[in-house]
């Protein structure tokens, strides 16, 4: 029996471990729903085609981003866009093409042109369309428009007449849009001419074989289809010229929206991990802000130092570090700290600890190059006797907790409040929260003083009281080389960063 009770000892402590790292993430920040404008609800939303070939970035530097989050990134930013249109997408004909047509004019009409807001594309997606379309005329003049997304929109508001293939058509054909093409039909003198021109595009010949294919049944279509062909035929003198666009089209309205992002500017955020705050600023706030301007992409790493050595090697374009950091001012600027974040000390609660005066012989569990390691030797600079304290490297905030448990030992890590997934770890009845509560800590002038209340956890905390600790700003960080490089957009982005800011300020509470 005694065998036994060995062998469940890790699945039990297992198992709440893993229920609170399955169960939702709790944030301070309230739930956004971002308008979703002038998107088209005629076509669905996946390309038609795909590209697989090699493009320099469009800063011209080739970059790694095998750190970079993968698919999950931006999905709740990308579903709440194409909410209004989610009834529309169902249909497969176009029996009230009138009605639909009404709705797309009305839906326009009310949208500004600074409303309208494109998907977000992971990287990998984008480097595809780099690679393949380097060369191109169209593409090339599309990337080369400061604000794409605003001189896209404003022309689309202009086409309110909807085309006769509505929904069943594709949104994409490699680096040309869908929509652009089915409404161009809507002038046959331009679609024919377009035609004649673009007659050995390869993603042209794609959309003219849909264009085929789903005229069979619609006659509508494929009235229109024989009047491109018509005028077509009369530019057979004239040698084709594969940049040509209609008179006042901009190219940023024939490309398709991935082609449109890719041409952009990437901006590469350094945050922690998947399931802390940073990552949840990116994807909440600075996403949905920047969407029109750069490619946002997260970097996870391991915490505050990793973040100074990637901005510094420039895998990262901007991040989030600890306010006890120091950041090289002749490198980067900082641009706002948003929240504080809180020291949180714990240990096993046979651990005869009730502050950080009495953990002399203990030991402290704390993930290698993470912000809390930062922190703790801040905390030893300010005040050797905490030399005393055995740190031992954990390889993560869950294995620290795991191991201050089993080992009957401490822990210490830094965020703000319920912000994190290991927030629920943490509030268990084997740990013990640790008032940290040094005066030469806060008189350093890097620390203020704060402190957490058995509200905020209700188990580490017993009994309804609060416990000293302290705190520091988080502050986001842009480099220098970076808005040298992009002096086109660095000062839009600047302003949309303010916003970011006021977002936060307003929904923190701290």
């Amino acid at each position: 029996m005694t065998t036994d009770n060995h062998r469940l000892k890790p699945i039990l402590f297992s198992f709440p471990l893993a229920i609170a790292l399955l169960s939702p993430c709790y944030v301070w920040a309230k739930s956004y729903t971002f308008s979703a404008s002038s998107r088209p609800g005629y076509f669905s939303s996946a390309p038609k085609s795909s590209s697989s070939s090699a493009f320099k970035s469009y800063s011209g530097i080739s970059r790694s981003t095998s750190s970079s989050v993968g698919a999950k990134f931006g999905k709740p930013y990308n579903s709440s866009l194409l909410q209004p249109y989610s009834g529309k997408t169902k249909q497969k004909t176009v029996a009230n093409a009138p009605k639909l047509q009404s709705a797309a004019a009305a839906s326009s009409a009310s949208q500004s042109p600074s409303a309208a807001k494109p998907k977000h594309f992971p990287v990998a997606d984008l480097q595809k369309y780099r690679r393949r379309y380097a060369d191109n005329s169209l593409y090339q003049q599309a990337a080369q428009e400061p604000d794409a997304w605003g001189t896209r929109s404003r022309y689309q508001q202009t086409q309110t007449q909807a085309p006769a293939m509505a929904n069943g058509g594709s949104d994409a054909f490699g680096m040309l849009s869908g929509q652009f093409l089915y409404k161009l039909l809507n002038n046959p003198n331009a679609a024919g001419e377009y035609a004649y021109h673009h007659q050995d595009d390869r993603d042209y010949r794609q959309w003219r074989a849909e264009a085929e294919r789903l005229a069979v049944a619609n006659a509508g279509l494929r009235a229109q289809l024989a009047q491109l062909d018509a005028a077509r035929r009369h530019y057979g003198t004239t040698p084709p010229n594969p940049s040509w666009l209609p008179q006042g089209v901009p190219a940023t309205a024939v490309v398709s929206e991935a082609a449109l992002k890719s041409g952009q500017a990437d901006f590469n955020v350094c945050v922690g991990s998947e399931g802390g705050p940073y990552y949840k600023v990116a994807q909440t706030n600075l996403l949905p802000e920047l969407v029109e301007w750069v490619n946002v992409n997260p970097v996870i790493t391991l915490g505050t130092p990793d973040i100074l050595g990637k901005l510094a090697a420039g895998e990262c374009d901007a991040g989030f570090i600890q306010g006890d950091a120091q950041a090289d001012s002749q490198q980067m600027d900082v641009v706002f700290k948003p929240f504080l974040e809180v020291a949180h000390l714990a240990c096993h609660v046979n651990a005869h600890t009730p502050t950080i005066a009495d953990m002399a012989g203990h030991t402290v569990w704390i993930p290698q190059s993470s912000g809390a390691r930062l922190t703790w030797d801040k905390f030893v600079a300010l005040n050797p006797v905490y030399a005393q304290v055995t740190v031992k490297d954990a390889a993560s905030y869950v294995d620290a907790i795991n191991k201050a448990v089993q080992t009957k030992a401490c822990l210490l890590y830094m965020a703000a409040p319920h912000t994190a997934a290991i927030d629920r770890l943490l509030n268990r009845k084997t740990l013990k929260l640790v008032a940290i509560d040094d005066p030469a800590l806060v008189a350093s002038g890097i620390y203020q003083a704060t402190s957490l209340s058995s509200s905020d956890y209700s188990q580490a905390i017993p009994d309804a009281y609060s416990i000293q600790t302290v705190a520091i700003p988080a502050t986001f960080v842009v480099s220098k080389a970076w808005k040298s490089q992009h002096a086109d957009i660095a000062a839009k982005v600047t302003q949309k960063l303010a916003e970011v800011e006021q977002q936060i300020t307003r929904n923190v509470q701290q």
